[in-house]
């Protein structure tokens, strides 16, 4: 390894990322001009020391000698013949390239492995990005020389400048828990002043914190949950340490803080599953019916009452809750659903109702809030609730009545308030007749029963959702697609549609993909529909692959624009493609139709 200066000073490079991630909390990757691993924060077989790198983003680094910014690995334009395009480990990454005597000799990036690494880089990339560029400039300029880690702590004044404009609170600690340096959230958080902190041992000002442990044992920790009493108030907080490290020994300790009220209402807003966008108004369609159930759906939505959604599977039964929690006083708590039948009777109970610390093999170290607790204040949707087991029933109904839940395995419990929607495409009154729904949670759930009519029953909507449906696969994939054609639409009118609007998203979906020009005719229809009202374009045993498809539409375009490169471009156009990428399969079939023969 000591053929490349990065290497030759790897220690040096081992701190300087060490000390950016435990600063700004993302992992850092630092690379030689053989895109070697020199030193890795993380991304574990991704990023191994010593092994090459298999993605091909440092490689255009090195090729354009600048920063390369990629919020979508694995699929960036340059990506695009990498192996592991579609299934790159990496969430986003910024990279910068290393300066040695005028020479580009490695790189160094910021890198997502996580969602929520991801979420905070796309927040703060700006911020990273020019605290990454000086960075690089202080390991070029300084590669090969012994005094890089002073020259690094020369740069704590811009260091500072970035602890300072961040939003968690930032403690520094010498090695014996001192400290040494307090930020403004910090004094906002903790209600002191940074010249009063100085100095101060860290157990007389936070003394739930674990930091003599870390200090003995070099091993930090994550989101430790905290109560303190400060000048007679108590305030909650969520920390987290980082060890400092050199040459083996223990130099001080990073803590950083958040308030807990604040990081519910951030987890809310990023993971409430309640896109704030979901709204009465999103719910296509002027019959009659439609009108009538959005209409009810809106005056339950202003009170407090459990509402119980009635309908066939696929017409749109979680829109109308996450609608209901929307427009209700709740809008801004958070709305969990979770899917009674989709998850295994073994775990549904757990992810209902939360568990304790070791409740079962397997468990989270910490426990875990179940569903309940999740959408405290807010709107649980209980979806498919007729296929929960008898003995959850009888729980749930317990929960309901008590406003309590108590987590597996736990004999404590959480008061919650939450309103409950639930929905079924099940006759619960049969079950209830034949012993497979309990009685009393059933009137505890039909307080207010919101029916949703079936497509079927409102198909002067039908065109409506095509358009609408059209126009996101058209923009989705990229094809000029203006609408349907009078016949194609006649034959989607008269089908009966059993899986309602589901059905009709996935055969919009189809028909947009199969279609060339900008109308979908009937036969871009898919065959079960053709075939139900009678415009069987083949036998149904001789399904086409979508290999063989492409191919068929290809020969279509080609032989009604010809094969001329005039005649190629309007066939790309027609087929919604660039010209390169019809060359591209041109001669993939070509090779196809050799090896055949």
């Amino acid at each position: 390894m000591g053929s490349s200066v990065l290497f030759d000073v790897q220690e040096e490079v081992n701190l300087v990322a060490e000390a950016i991630k435990s600063v700004l909390n993302i992992e850092v990757i630092i690379y030689d001009r053989n895109k070697r691993v020199v030193t890795s924060t993380g991304g574990g077989e991704h990023a191994r020391v010593g092994e090459t790198v298999r993605g091909h983003i440092i490689g255009e680094v090195f090729r354009t000698e600048e920063p390369v910014f990629n919020f979508n690995p694995g699929f960036h334009s340059i990506c695009q013949s990498c192996e592991l395009v579609g299934n790159c480990p990496e969430k986003a990454d910024v990279s910068f390239p290393l300066y040695h005597e005028g020479e580009i000799v490695g790189a160094i990036s910021l890198t997502a492995f996580s969602n929520d690494q991801m979420t905070e880089f796309r927040q703060k990339y700006s911020a990273f990005s020019n605290y990454l560029e000086k960075m690089a400039d202080l390991i070029s300029h300084k590669i090969t020389s012994s005094t890089i880690l002073k020259k690094y702590i020369s740069t704590s004044r811009m260091l500072e400048v970035s602890i300072q404009s961040m939003y968690e609170g930032i403690l520094a600690l010498d090695q014996n828990g001192y400290i040494s340096e307090l930020n403004r959230s910090g004094e906002k958080m903790l209600q002191l002043k940074r010249e009063e902190a100085l100095g101060v041992n860290i157990e007389d000002v936070l003394p739930e914190l674990p930091i003599q442990k870390v200090l003995s044992t070099g091993t930090g920790y994550n989101d430790h949950p905290l109560t303190s009493v400060i000048d007679g108030t108590e305030i909650q907080l969520v920390g987290s340490a980082t060890p400092l490290i050199h040459d083996s020994h223990i130099i001080g300790v990073v803590v950083s803080f958040k308030d807990l009220n604040e990081v519910r209402n951030l987890v809310y807003s990023i993971t409430s599953e309640d896109d704030n966008k979901s709204s009465f108004d999103m719910i296509i369609g002027d019959s009659d019916s439609i009108i009538r159930t959005k209409q009810t759906a809106k005056k339950v939505a202003q009170t407090d009452s459990t509402v119980i959604i009635l309908g066939e599977s696929g017409t749109g039964k979680e829109l109308f809750a996450r609608s209901i929690h929307h427009e209700s006083p709740r809008a801004d708590k958070p709305f969990r659903a979770i899917n009674c039948a989709a998850i295994p009777e073994h775990l549904l109970e757990s992810e209902l109702f939360g568990y304790s610390e070791g409740a079962f093999t397997g468990a989270n170290k910490k426990g875990k809030p179940g569903k309940f607790e999740m959408a405290n204040e807010g709107t649980l949707f209980l979806d498919e609730i007729g296929d929960m087991p008898l003995h959850l029933q009888v729980k749930i109904l317990r929960v309901l009545e008590e406003k309590r839940v108590e987590r597996v395995g736990s004999n404590e419990v959480v008061d919650i308030n939450v309103r409950i929607v639930a929905a079924t495409n099940k006759n619960l009154e049969k079950m209830v007749e034949t012993g497979e729904f309990r009685e009393d949670l059933y009137y505890r759930l039909n307080v207010i029963p919101l029916h949703i009519p079936p497509l079927k029953e409102r198909v002067s909507d039908i065109p409506k959702l095509l358009n609408h449906f059209a126009v996101h696969y058209s923009e989705l994939l990229e094809k000029p697609i203006r609408g349907f054609t009078k016949e194609a639409e006649g034959i989607l009118k008269d089908y009966t549609w059993p899986g309602n609007i589901r059905e009709l998203q996935n055969a919009v979906e189809y028909a947009v993909n199969m279609a060339i020009g900008p109308w979908v005719k009937t036969e871009y229809l898919p065959p079960r529909i053709k075939d139900k009202n009678g415009e069987t374009s083949q036998p149904t045993d001789a399904i086409m692959t979508l290999e063989e498809m492409e191919e068929k539409l290809i020969e279509q375009a080609l032989s009604e624009y010809g094969e001329t490169v005039e005649g190629k471009r309007k066939a790309a156009e027609a087929l919604g493609i660039n010209l390169a990428t019809l060359y591209r399969k041109i001669n993939k079939l070509k090779k196809l139709r050799e090896m055949q023969n």
